[in-house]
């Protein structure tokens, strides 16, 4: 018989004992001293089993594998590489024309008016004329002088040197001109200041200092 079940019958047996002695007392009122005997049930045996431990299983020993020599890998074949191909050669570089510059608009050099007759001098020194010119520059070199002359010949100005000397030295004046009138001076000025960086002085023409 299962053992739980063993005490579940015991547990009730007990209570049913208990309730056949104390009911009646309970229910009469009288205090009775009731030795009861109960017979306990022997313990139940519990069920001894011998577990049989397995003897160690023997393990077959792993054969030995005798050793082998290697196996030699045979030589790569070496594979042939593609012959370089020559490499093509560079186009030749376009050489630049570089554009053929256009020459600047010449501006017609204002007329000169019309010079009288040469007349016979006088020891007074004749006043100025009343034209104007525009002093470019001053230069102690001829040469220097002289080619900002051709430069403004090209550009079409009426342009002359005038040589002097100056505290014991000799300097080379650039004039343009003359213009008949004071205004026309400043304006030439101006255009000469704007094409060759240099802004001239505006004075009165001389005739008779002009050397070219």
């Amino acid at each position: 018989m299962d053992q739980g079940l063993k005490q579940r019958i015991i547990g009730a047996l007990v209570l049913i004992v208990a309730a056949v002695v104390f009911l009646p007392m309970l229910l009469s009122g009288q205090d009775e001293t009731v030795t009861v005997e109960i017979d306990a049930p022997p313990a139940p045996q519990m069920d001894e089993r011998e577990i049989d431990v397995a003897a160690p299983v023997e393990l077959p020993q792993p054969e030995q594998v005798p050793d082998l020599p290697p196996t030699p890998l045979p030589d790569p074949e070496p594979i042939p590489l593609p012959e370089p191909s020559e490499p093509p050669e560079p186009p030749e570089p376009a050489v630049a024309v570089a554009p053929t510059p256009q020459p600047a608009d010449a501006i017609p050099p204002a007329p000169a008016p019309a010079q009288p007759a040469p007349s016979q001098p006088t020891q007074a020194a004749s006043a100025p004329t009343g034209d104007w010119v525009v002093q470019l520059g001053s230069f102690s070199s001829t040469s220097n002088a002289e080619g900002l002359r051709e430069t403004l010949l090209t550009q079409g100005y009426n342009a002359y040197t005038r040589s002097s000397s100056v505290d014991g030295q000799s300097l080379t004046r650039v004039f343009v001109g003359p213009v008949i009138d004071r205004e026309g001076a400043n304006r030439l000025r101006d255009e000469l200041a704007r094409r060759h960086g240099s802004k001239g002085m505006v004075v009165a023409y001389d005739s008779d200092n002009r050397s070219q």
